[in-house]
């Protein structure tokens, strides 16, 4: 059967986890500012060649002028990736490369607990003033976070425990856009598992409510009022239901159930063979679909999540795999109906988050 089809996919992708490690073997970087431990991620890769194990070509990001050649983005979140594998397979190898990324987060990290997000070059110098890089986005202060809560959990590190204290209080401030605020769910219950602290406990509750609080026809919302989601970052479902299955909060699971039925499962068939798609969106859509399993015990959301992350072995627009096995990457995803060449942070991280963490 196609269901049957898709979970034997879905095990085969999941024995496979080291393969999704190498590229990111590859991209990951000294930061000699940072400290000699320190690592970073290449934010960009660009094919060279054929042999399987080139490294390809860097590029920096420049979308929004020069930003940068790597970020506390795609770090942080390898860091949950990397923590994730540890936990499973206690592989010293990943223990090792979140420890390196985690000191060049701690290098990141203004006095104020605030986090800055890009270098401009591997020497460290860092970007202070861009558009995507100034001191306490949301985006990539909430993502720190998250990591630096992993590194509680893993290390027990006191000062893991420290930075953590001084970045999570600007998450307490206003933040307009809930899936950004969905990861500051995710962290703050990290935290909650490994250490029990009343106030991360008290954190999920209220922000929990507030992504609770912003739905459409069960659907819940990017930002209050603006519909349809992207599926990019869309990590509601996933905050939701992990944080009410913790804290004995069943409204919460079923908020995350209903809009796992609204948007998520129907985007499995109708919305990821679309012709031009990122890793990112596909597995946004797993972590929900998972999210929701772990906390209905239905085993429906997991064969939605099982197809899902089909879609990096060739259930998509371009009928090929986004994940190639034999080279250990994942490729930028599919534009246009191809499979892209590029393989950067990014798409390696959120593929393996999807692949390698289910």
């Amino acid at each position: 059967s196609s269901r049957r089809s898709d979970r034997v996919a879905d095990w085969r992708e999941r024995r496979s986890k080291v393969g999704v490690i190498r590229q990111l073997g590859r991209l990951t970087r000294t930061v000699p500012l940072a400290g000699p431990e320190a690592c970073a991620i290449a934010v960009y890769m660009e094919p060279s060649g054929a042999e399987l194990d080139q490294p390809g070509h860097e590029r920096p990001a420049r979308e929004q002028g020069h930003e940068g050649v790597a970020c506390v983005d795609d770090a942080a979140r390898a860091v949950v990736l990397y923590c994730a594998l540890w936990q499973q397979r206690h592989d010293p190898a990943a223990r090792a490369a979140a420890a390196g990324l985690l000191r060049f987060l701690a290098y990141m990290q203004e006095a104020d607990g605030r986090f800055a997000n890009f270098i401009f070059d591997w020497t460290g110098q860092r970007n202070r003033t861009g558009l995507t890089s100034y001191p306490g986005g949301p985006a990539w202060q909430a993502r720190a976070v998250h990591a630096l809560a992993c590194g509680v959990a893993t290390f027990g590190d006191s000062e893991w425990e420290e930075r953590f204290q001084r970045g999570v209080r600007w998450l307490d401030d206003s933040i307009p856009y809930l899936d950004v605020r969905a990861v500051a769910v995710l962290a703050a219950l990290q935290h909650w598992r490994a250490t029990r602290s009343a106030d991360s406990a008290d954190r999920i509750v209220v922000w929990a409510e507030a992504i609770a609080g912003q739905s459409q026809d069960g659907i819940l919302l990017d930002a209050a009022g603006v519909a349809p989601p992207h599926l990019w970052g869309h990590l509601q479902e996933a905050a939701l239901a992990a944080a009410g299955h913790a804290l004995a909060r069943p409204d919460l699971v079923a908020c995350a159930q209903a809009s796992a039925d609204a948007l998520l499962v129907p985007a499995v068939d109708k919305r990821l063979p679309v012709d031009s798609l990122l890793p990112f969106d596909v597995s946004c859509v797993a972590a929900g679909l998972t999210g929701v399993a772990n906390a209905t015990g239905c085993q429906q959301y997991a064969d939605a999540a099982a197809r899902a992350r089909a879609w990096f072995s060739g259930r998509n627009a371009a009928r090929a795999p986004v994940y190639d096995r034999e080279r250990g990457l994942v490729y930028d995803g599919v534009d246009e109906g191809r499979v892209s060449r590029n393989s950067g942070a990014e798409s390696n991280v959120e593929g393996g988050l999807a692949l390698c963490a289910a």
